[in-house]
């Protein structure tokens, strides 16, 4: 994958491998000043790794990591000039809140940035909802509590990157609600990257200006996170980024009238003539079609091929999950769903969504 090169955090090439296994492949990632760039996938995809690598607390095997065009990788961590919020939180355990949050400012890079540590340590701690917490020590913490001192101690930091490693994962919806955009809004106002590590890849959505899906140690695509979302690369990517993700249905291709058709048990679909042209350019029979949940209609008929499954009510819209064939399939829908579990539904796809992937590689045909 290219990368644009210059002023900020850039990785080329690096890798790494634990016992023998590889951990990262070859990693090409850059992050400009002032730019969020969200690093997202499954437990065990590398994102750790990453982090700790640019930090210093561990060693890349091959590749470099390059700070505003200046190789870090033989400088010590206390050196880098990098804020780091351990996914563990790492906290002092003699320390309290608050002498956890102004122990940063006290390191000789900070150059006598510690008069003003006080009132940014109330400020984040108001921010984070801990405003008369600040005496008690992290044993008297809950899990959640320890989380946000831990992002507290980073945010309070003026380093030339932050590396935020699941800053939010513990939190509760309504607090990480919150935080997502006054995170967002604070660290775009600084004239530094930030690479912000989480599982959750539709948090990586929300507040990132670009994204990186890793799975398995291998970037798999980086982009906006509208293109993201809209045209995954790889059915890995399409499994992974949605709330529910992509739907996947492997079916045939076949030719009625003029038309080409894809063909599932209980579902038929007419494609559109540019996924039919992209179809035809590979060659093949069978592809792999996917469709947004939010891109399904339903209607109940008692003949349709659609059973079913699951109904689950969400308040402004619910979740429906229906039974083709051997697949299960979801529908994120407004509409009324008095249906029953067992009855029919007729499914109707919006054609101007789909995206078709090879039957082989996994790959979007495009």
């Amino acid at each position: 994958m290219s990368v644009n090169r210059g002023k900020g955090l850039d990785l080329r090439a690096v890798s790494k491998a634990f016992d023998g296994r590889p951990a990262l492949q070859a990693i090409d990632l850059a992050a400009r000043p002032g730019e969020i760039v969200g690093v997202t996938g499954p437990s065990g995809a590398g994102k750790t790794t990453i982090a700790r690598i640019v930090a210093g607390v561990e060693q890349a095997d091959t590749g470099e990591v390059r700070l505003n065009d200046r190789a870090i990788d033989d400088l010590s961590p206390q050196v880098r000039d990098v804020a780091l919020m351990f996914e563990s939180y790492a906290l002092y355990p003699h320390l309290t809140v608050r002498e956890n949050l102004l122990f940063p400012l006290k390191s000789p890079r900070c150059n006598g940035r510690s008069g003003e540590g006080d009132a940014r340590a109330q400020e984040l701690l108001e921010l984070v909802e801990m405003s008369s917490l600040g005496t008690r020590y992290p044993s008297e913490l809950s899990g959640g509590q320890r989380q946000r001192v831990a992002l507290c101690r980073t945010l309070i930091q003026d380093p030339s990157v932050y590396l935020l490693d699941e800053p939010i994962s513990h939190l509760d919806a309504k607090l990480r609600n919150k935080l997502r955009g006054e995170i967002r809004r604070r660290l775009l106002a600084k004239a530094v990257p930030t690479v912000w590590f989480t599982p959750d890849a539709m948090e990586a959505l929300a507040v990132s200006d670009r994204v990186a899906i890793l799975i398995g140690g291998v970037l798999q695509q980086v982009g906006v996170p509208a293109a993201i979302y809209a045209a995954p690369a790889n059915t890995s990517v399409a499994r992974l980024v949605g709330d529910p993700p992509m739907n996947l249905l492997r079916g045939r291709l076949s030719r009625q009238n003029g038309a080409l058709w894809f063909k599932h048990p209980g579902l038929s679909v007419p494609l559109t003539a540019h996924v039919r042209q992209l179809v035809e350019g590979a060659n093949v029979d069978e592809i792999v079609l996917g469709v947004r949940p939010a891109q399904v209609a339903f209607a109940p008929r008692n003949d349709a091929g659609a059973v079913v499954y699951a109904i689950e009510p969400f308040g402004k819209y619910s979740i429906m999950t229906v039974q083709l064939g051997d697949d299960r399939f979801r529908i994120k829908t407004t509409q009324a769903t008095d249906c029953r579990t067992g009855a029919r539904v007729e499914l109707s796809l919006n054609s101007e969504h789909l995206v078709a992937f090879h039957p082989t590689s996994g790959r979007a045909l495009t």
